[in-house]
């Protein structure tokens, strides 16, 4: 916890200031602590010295001898004479309570010792101390004079300066190293808007918050990236597929007869449409304007598989008739069907199976073909991507029939996977989680 605290802008900021701190702290109480400037001592305790030093020593000395060192003991801020029945000031305040108490515990049989406050404004600025003795009483008022300003000493400034030079420093540095991040995803952004292919990844680098905003950006800049990638190639694709039919449908108009060119026409025309309807597909990737629900996966695959029956295919549903998922209904028959097709395009029998398996909905399409590759399984999942044989043997084809399939299951928050069987024949599986409402 704290951590991931620490790593984040608040954090390191709150670190910085207090190490800081702390740092000027220490130097500032070993710059008082020098032995040619000792501060001055706190209340009571200069005032509270005199008078406890005085009272022992006069209760100490014979009385002949008592005024005259009473008279060498008066300063211009304290008074001592001897009285009977003294007048006493009527102040009382938490430092004379205090003063009260210093005195009694430093002057000897000092039990019935009175501090009082004789100003009327601040009960200690003049203060009163009655000190029983001989059966007399001895007081002493006094000014207070502890807690001087503050001297301009070059301990006091040497710390002050280090107080600012120090903060400023480590703000300083604090700042640079959250902005240099910053101005570097500034500039990365500033170069991307001029050329979208992927460049070095930005560094994750500065507070938490920046490394996500580097985070975000460098996944930005992969999808932008991608997706420009596909529609370029998309496009390329289509044009260079697109000059057969159309060159086609030129030699037929100029040299053909009548009677043979208009089914040669349609034919070329179909071709064209299902190219077309191919890359659009790709684009949307049947998703934007459909809602979720429920489905029975298992009824759905039987279905397909008995239509596909009807024609001639050989193929069979051996998978569970009840297997309930949260998926877009039609994108996920459509990427049923892609598998479906592309397994009947390259064997002859073709066998679909769906299970629940850890937690997982398993959909598997398995063919007799040739198979694919080990080197270009992963490959072929990709937009355009062709093998040989299929462009000879599927026209119209331009590569998308895997791609969409892989990219309506990603949508769904599964995985496609391919893998090629043994003798022969390729086997493709979907994983889909069951708990798809939340990744649909």
């Amino acid at each position: 916890m704290l951590r991931r605290f620490f790593s984040t802008t608040l954090g390191q900021m709150s670190a910085i200031i207090a190490c800081s701190s702390v740092a000027t702290f220490v130097l500032f109480a070993g710059i008082l602590s020098y032995i040619g400037s000792p501060p001055t001592p706190p209340w009571p305790w200069p005032e509270a010295y005199r008078i406890a030093t005085v009272a022992n020593v006069l209760r100490k000395m014979r009385v002949a001898d008592r005024p005259a060192a009473m008279a060498a003991a008066q300063t211009q801020n304290m008074s001592l004479t001897f009285a009977d029945f003294p007048r006493p000031c009527e102040g009382h305040s938490l430092d004379t309570r205090e003063m009260e108490n210093i005195l009694r515990a430093n002057i000897e049989n000092a039990d019935t010792l009175m501090v009082l406050g004789c100003d009327a404004e601040s009960s200690v600025s003049k203060f009163q101390v009655l000190v029983p003795l001989d059966g007399r009483v001895l007081e002493i008022r006094a000014d207070r004079v502890s807690r001087m300003p503050l001297r301009f000493t070059f301990p006091f400034l040497t710390a002050l300066a280090f107080l600012c030079i120090g903060v400023v420093a480590m703000s300083t540095w604090a700042v640079w190293r959250v902005i240099r991040p910053l101005r570097r995803l500034s500039e990365k952004a500033d170069a991307f808007t001029h050329d979208v292919a992927v460049v070095e990844p930005l560094a994750l680098q500065g507070p938490l918050e920046v490394r996500r905003a580097a985070q975000a950006f460098n996944r930005m800049q992969e999808r932008i990236a991608g997706f420009v990638q596909s529609r370029t190639r998309m496009l390329a694709a289509i044009s260079h597929d697109l000059r057969t039919p159309l060159t086609r449908m030129r030699l037929h108009v100029e040299t053909g007869r009548e009677d043979t060119m208009r089914p040669r026409l349609l034919r070329d025309i179909t071709l064209m449409q299902t190219m077309v309807d191919s890359a659009l597909s790709f684009l949307s990737s049947g998703l934007d304007n459909e809602t979720g629900e429920w489905l029975d996966v298992g009824a759905l695959l039987s279905t397909l598989c008995d239509e596909y029956e009807e024609t001639g295919a050989r193929i069979r549903y051996d998978g569970r008739a009840d297997i309930r998922v949260y998926c877009r209904p039609n994108a996920m028959q459509r990427a049923c069907a892609n598998l479906i097709e592309n397994a009947l395009a390259y064997g002859d029998n073709v066998v679909v199976d769906a299970v629940v398996e850890n937690d997982e909905v398993l959909i598997t399409v398995s063919d007799d073909g040739p198979g694919i590759p080990a080197q270009r399984l992963e490959e072929v999942t990709e937009p355009f991507v062709r093998l040989d044989p299929a462009r000879a043997q599927r026209p119209g084809s331009v590569g998308l029939g895997l791609s969409i399939v892989a990219e309506i299951v990603r949508a769904h928050g599964g995985r496609l996977t391919l893998e090629n069987r043994r003798p022969a024949g390729l086997c493709a599986r979907i994983r889909l989680p069951l708990d798809a409402p939340r990744s649909a």
